[in-house]
């Protein structure tokens, strides 16, 4: 009797976690968005403002909307827009934020720059938010600009089914920070896969049995 109860509380747990894995990951070139993920495809962004023509130096690898964050209290929004190949489930994200000049080139000085964003998630009649705050020293001791890479989980996770179109929308706001811009290094979606009934199940089975073998 023992074994049976542990063996139904084990399934009970384990039936409902697993490790959350990267299920989306690209870096920036202005505009250029790609998707590259078993999980998601057509993938495209939009701006609230035009694409900035920073193209040259630090900027041709960042998504940079031309508004400049000085004294902005509203900032900037950014959506993207995915649609699911499978059942998936997000649950948390990862961003880069890196300040640039008006040449679209780092920092001369070295002051620390700060700001926050928001990210709201929409799949059908759901949503979900998360918050983030970044802050990076313009460039490090060697001259070498580094993106502040911050990752935050979604107030409650997001199922997004197979065929359906989902949509992140970034609002950033950096009001203190001198005459800059800011843009966006990469973007990372992390989460699970929503396995079939059929192959949960079998799993379910498969595990109960071996735990039977090694209490016999």
């Amino acid at each position: 009797m023992k074994s049976l109860l542990f063996i139904s509380t084990f399934l009970l747990c384990i039936s409902g976690v697993q490790a959350a894995s990267t299920l989306y990951e690209t870096q920036f070139h202005q505009t250029s968005i790609t998707t590259g993920s078993d999980f998601l495809e057509d993938a495209s962004v939009t701006l609230t403002t035009p694409s900035t023509a920073l193209s040259n130096n630090l900027a041709a690898d960042l998504l940079v909307p031309n508004l400049q964050m000085n004294g902005n209290e509203t900032g900037w929004t950014v959506t993207f827009s995915f649609t699911a190949t499978q059942d998936i489930v997000l649950s948390s994200l990862s961003l880069g934020f890196q300040f640039v000049n008006a040449s679209g080139e780092r920092h001369s000085n070295t002051d620390t720059k700060a700001g926050t964003a928001t990210v709201t998630l929409t799949a059908g009649d759901s949503s979900a938010t998360a918050d983030l705050s970044f802050e990076r020293v313009q460039a490090d001791k060697d001259g070498t600009p580094t993106a502040d890479i911050q990752e935050a989980s979604f107030n409650t996770p997001v199922t997004v089914s197979a065929g359906e179109t989902f949509t992140l929308t970034v609002n950033a706001k950096a009001p203190n920070t001198g005459g800059t811009f800011l843009g966006l290094s990469q973007l990372n979606l992390q989460g699970d896969t929503v396995p079939e009934p059929a192959t949960a199940s079998l799993s379910l089975l498969g595990m109960a049995a071996l735990l039977l073998r090694r209490r016999v």
